[in-house]
């Protein structure tokens, strides 16, 4: 995969950098059972139509599948302050999604926002006003005047009255404050104190929800910066059913069909499908790896495909977080709206079975900025199973996508079966992530860009789930090369890394021995984001060292387009290579003198991406 360098921008006062990692993990299932099969009765169905859909009424955030990949999401602190939020946010395998998802990222679909903690009380039949104050999320993102914003009747509350804020005033202000004036009285007169939060208050355990007159029964949405808060940060919100939102999930459509007979990667071609994406449209045809269900039942269906997402990936999001992922996600289908996507997960002709997986987005919007929506790609979360000749629900069948074409993700899914083969649980999605946006003032004391460099010397090597063949060198070191800058298994920093993981020490047992791995194993142990940060490092090395050489050119130490040249030189044939060598590697493809100006040539190319000047 080539790294990726763009600088996006809103109003061209924002600068956006999207910083993605994901790990795949290979999952070691109870009974070597797949995770689908496994968390299948956490999702209660009910029959209709004589198929099972979810049972809506009886699902909620806590009893939702885990999530079965690692990840992370990160923006500079630039679009934190202009969002007035942290939209950052990690995940790891087994954990539930309302502890990673924010209200921001279902405004539009579920409307969260729209809740009063009264409104979730009512439902769930919990008193949460006797709950402490720091377990509601939004009050350690308030300040005075925006709680006062939100609850306009606290202006004529005598501030001895409300206890949090009485003590907040005692404890940021050295003078003594009258406390039988209201609140709206000393905001009045000293407008300054409406900039105080309450984040380090509000843990206080002395301190109820209804201590604050008002706040349970506020719509979430008046109060400032709710976009950022977790779902679990709300209390009794992970237990309200789907079927209760202010926005109810519901069925999108009422297509339904049979699932007629499972084909896994072998298959190509096939250009009647129902699976895409928003964007591109949802008759996305497939030319590669073309893992599916083909379906039985009326016309709409009948011989059509739907394409697993863990083999292919389509165009996704919206706004500038469009971007994100490389823009990729899973293909797939909304069958239930825009909260999280559809899509056919693992497939096995073997057991003439397929699962589906969700798939959830990232959302930043607020009063001010709309920086849209990223693809669908944090998952897989299980979801439900069918055999060869079950019914299944399909939704709204609207066709479009026909002229685009979806991107395989590598994978294979020869031989896979669900009842005795270990489950690899994620797409390779990890693999398209962006690499971290470079930095135009990160520099080489020489002047050279660090990270324009790094792009150079990967972009024109394999991919980041590349995986050698077990060699030898002259010193007797072996092992194989991997990812995009084909760092050596026999390397003690590349060692280091993989054994930090689990499973770490057995997976280099295996590329010691030369036994077979594979890409997707590779890129659980050592990241794409592992693999730049060693990139960075090795580049400031070799440019260390280059640096002091002498260019018979110039009878001078190596500086400017010679030094990257250079730099390029030794690492394709090794730090001690000679100067504008014409060696060249093995099948005489390339030889070190042009490798040398190659990467010159990508360096430039690197630097205009990432809109430096040079």
């Amino acid at each position: 995969m080539k790294l990726s360098n763009k600088k996006f921008s809103l109003n061209k006062s924002i600068g956006l950098s999207i910083i993605m990692s994901s790990a795949i993990i290979i999952s070691s299932q109870a009974q070597n059972k797949p995770a689908s099969l496994t968390t299948q009765t956490q999702i209660k169905t009910v029959n209709w139509q004589n198929t099972r859909i979810p049972d809506w009424n009886q699902i909620t955030f806590s009893t939702m599948p885990f999530i079965n990949t690692d990840g992370s999401f990160q923006v500079p602190q630039d679009v934190e302050k202009k969002l007035g939020y942290n939209p950052n946010r990690s995940w790891e395998e087994g954990q539930n999604i309302a502890e990673f998802m924010m209200l921001g990222d279902f405004q539009d679909s579920f409307e969260l926002q729209k809740f009063s903690l009264a409104d979730i009380s009512q439902i769930t039949g919990e008193d949460l006003t006797k709950l402490n104050l720091g377990s509601f999320g939004v009050i350690k993102l308030q300040t005075l005047g925006s709680l006062v914003s939100a609850i306009p009747e606290l202006e004529n509350i005598p501030i001895a009255e409300i206890k949090p804020v009485a003590d907040l005033l005692s404890q940021k202000l050295s003078a003594s404050v009258d406390g039988n004036q209201t609140i709206g009285n000393l905001l009045g007169r000293s407008p300054h104190l409406s900039k105080l939060d309450f984040s380090e208050i509000a843990e206080g355990a002395n301190y109820n929800i209804d201590s604050i007159p008002g706040l349970s029964t506020t719509p979430i949405e008046e109060f400032e910066k709710w976009q950022g808060v977790y779902i679990n940060s709300v209390p009794g919100l992970e237990s309200v059913p789907f079927s209760q939102f202010p926005n109810p999930i519901n069925a999108s459509g009422g297509t339904f069909g049979i699932v007629d007979v499972a084909f896994g990667t072998d298959e190509q071609q096939r250009q009647r499908t129902i699976s895409g994406s928003n964007k591109e449209g949802f008759a996305v045809p497939c030319n590669k790896d073309c893992a599916h269900v083909e379906l039985s039942g009326s016309n709409a269906v009948k011989g059509k495909a739907w394409v697993s997402g863990k083999y292919q990936l389509v165009k996704g999001g919206r706004g500038i977080l469009g971007s994100v992922n490389g823009g990729k996600e899973p293909t797939g289908r909304h069958l239930f709206g825009d909260a999280f996507k559809v899509a056919v997960w693992d497939v096995s002709e073997v057991d003439g079975m397929m699962s589906q997986a969700l798939f959830f987005r990232v959302c930043m919007r607020n009063n001010f900025v709309d920086l849209g929506c990223t693809p669908y790609f944090i998952g897989p979360v299980p979801f439900m199973t069918y055999r060869e000749k079950d019914p299944i629900f399909l939704g709204l069948i609207n066709g479009d996508g026909e002229n685009s074409i979806s991107t395989p993700t590598g994978l294979k899914s020869s031989g896979f079966t669900f009842n005795s083969s270990p489950i690899i649980s994620s797409s390779n999605l990890s693999n398209l992530l962006p690499p971290n946006k470079g930095s135009c003032s990160k520099k080489h004391i020489s002047g050279t860009n660090i990270d324009a460099l790094s792009t150079a010397l990967s972009d024109i090597q394999d991919n980041y789930n590349s995986v050698g063949n077990y060699l030898c060198d002259g010193n007797g070191n072996c092992g194989r090369s991997l990812g995009a800058m084909q760092f050596m298994s026999y390397r003690p920093n590349v060692r280091k890394i993989i054994k930090s993981k689990s499973g770490g020490t057995k997976f280099l047992t295996r590329l010691d021995k030369g036994k077979e791995v594979t890409g997707e194993e590779m890129v659980q142990y050592f990241s794409p984001t592992e693999q730049q940060n060693l990139i960075a490092s090795d580049t400031n090395k070799l440019l260390d060292k280059a640096s002091k050489q002498i260019d018979p050119t110039t009878g001078k130490t190596f500086a400017g387009e010679r030094l990257i040249e250079r730099v390029g030189q030794m690492h394709f044939g090794g730090v001690n290579i000679p100067i504008d060598s014409e060696v060249s590697n093995a099948n005489e493809s390339n030889s070190v003198n042009k490798h040398g100006i190659a990467v010159v040539d990508k360096y430039s190319e690197a630097m205009k991406d990432m809109e430096c000047i040079d």
